[in-house]
């Protein structure tokens, strides 16, 4: 299943990887001897999953919901706590659940960035993960609605992290996250965006998901809205908006479960069709692993089954979304919606290899038919056996082979253990030691 247009679905072809770029496509490929191969013949093959939208410094808050208090209560009830080490041991929790479900980019979209220290940890994580990433910069939670974001540390982690000397090498680019104008203002909003744009990132504001309060057209006229802005949420979004976005090549990032629980349009189903019938790049995305299920499978179903036009709706009439279009919203999609289509995405000669193999004979999985539909539907991360970034093996037998495991479940218990300390009330741990796994 390449998810390229030209070359489409194959029985029986072989990917053949160089350098950690895909040479070549095609059946009984002739390859120099000693090329290492991996047995996918009773596997499907296709891109790494693309994730637009994640606020991977949560992640340790994740079971901590409970009725009465959900995501908003316990993030506020975290954020003055959080340290470093919670920073880190949150970004390798997210990051390692990547790559065990297929997802080989995420946008670690950060929109607490609560000190230099803070910053430096989640680089350290980036590093380490060896997973493909756009990181956005953004404010401090809780920061005063007058003042900007610290561009002193934006320029200095770019310099430290992002120079031509970036220990990513091209796996991680750099990019801004807003407020947006209808938080902190026309003149601070085109302040920071003047900023953005001037250093050429890609930019991403949430765009409404509990109340219409954000329009499209604005953003635009101001010459903000384009390729390279990535409106996340957006529920409320209506016809003209949907418009410009179209027209400008702006995309969206759909966090299906997200906007099922928090969204407040009552039509957010309906508002998923409108996107797609507008022609404007829908991707998926998450929120977090405190309000979603990391697996891409799960999302691109869930889209399937909410992507129908319903009668006496404004949908009637519309398109409904099929399989091949959802696939497209978890993989290509995605890479367009961050800038990176050129390099990953799809099944592509000369794209990075970014590639995931799934077991196609276990249970949930047969019996085998047609495979759009068998990912689209049946799959789940749990299919997955190998996954390769970059031309890496960071998944291999249905292991991840790539991260320390156990270390990364010990640093989050510990981290979730001392934040949880400090917050206290109901919060407190009932035991004096952190668990051990």
């Amino acid at each position: 299943m390449t998810i390229d247009e030209t070359l489409g679905t194959l029985a029986g072809a072989d990917v053949y990887v160089v350098d950690g770029v895909i040479s070549d496509i095609g059946a009984n490929l002739s390859v120099p001897e000693g090329t290492e191969e991996i047995d996918a013949s009773r596997m499907i093959v296709m891109p790494g999953m693309i994730e637009t939208h994640w606020h991977t410094w949560t992640s340790l808050m994740r079971n901590l919901l409970s009725p009465g208090n959900e995501y908003f209560a316990v993030k506020r009830a975290f954020v003055p706590h959080m340290t470093p080490e919670a920073y880190y041991a949150s970004d390798m929790l997210a990051f390692a659940e990547a790559l065990n479900a297929g997802i080989t980019t995420i946008h670690n979209y950060c929109h607490h960035v609560a000190s230099p220290e803070t910053v430096e940890a989640e680089m350290r994580a980036h590093q380490d993960s060896g997973l493909r990433a756009l990181y956005t910069f953004g404010h401090r939670d809780g920061q005063p609605n007058e003042e900007p974001i610290d561009f002193a540390l934006a320029e200095q982690v770019m310099s430290d992290w992002f120079s031509g000397s970036s220990p990513f090498e091209g796996l991680v680019d750099f990019g801004y996250n807003s407020r947006g104008p209808h938080v902190i203002g026309e003149e601070l909003y085109r302040r920071e965006m003047d900023w953005a744009f001037g250093n050429d990132l890609m930019t991403a504001v949430h765009a409404g998901q509990g109340r219409r309060n954000f329009a499209a057209k604005p953003m635009k006229d101001w010459g903000y809205l384009g390729p390279k802005t990535l409106l996340v949420h957006y529920v409320h979004a209506e016809a003209e908006d949907r418009a410009v976005m179209a027209e400008v090549g702006a995309s969206l990032s759909y966090s299906i479960q997200s906007e099922l629980r928090l969204g407040s349009a009552g039509g957010q189903a309906q508002q998923l069709v409108h996107m797609f019938n507008d022609d404007v790049n829908v991707s998926l995305s998450f929120d977090g692993n405190t309000l979603a299920q990391i697996d891409m499978f799960e999302q691109m179903a869930t889209a399937w089954y909410m992507g129908i036009p319903f009668n006496g709706s404004s949908t009637e009439g519309l398109k409904p979304l099929d399989f091949p279009d959802v696939l497209r919203m978890g993989t290509i999609n995605g890479a367009k919606a961050l800038g990176i289509a050129d390099k990953t995405g799809s099944l592509t000669v000369g794209k990075r290899a970014d590639i995931v193999l799934l077991r196609a004979d276990d249970l949930n999985m047969v019996p085998n038919g047609f495979v759009d539909g068998m990912l689209a539907r049946s799959a789940r991360a749990a299919n997955v056996d190998t996954v390769i970034v970059d031309g890496r093996i960071m998944k291999r037998d249905g292991k991840i082979v790539g991260l320390d495991i156990d270390r990364i479940r010990e640093d989050v218990a510990r981290a979730t253990f001392d934040v949880r300390k400090e917050i206290g009330d109901i919060y407190m741990p009932e035991s004096t030691t952190a668990p051990t796994y």
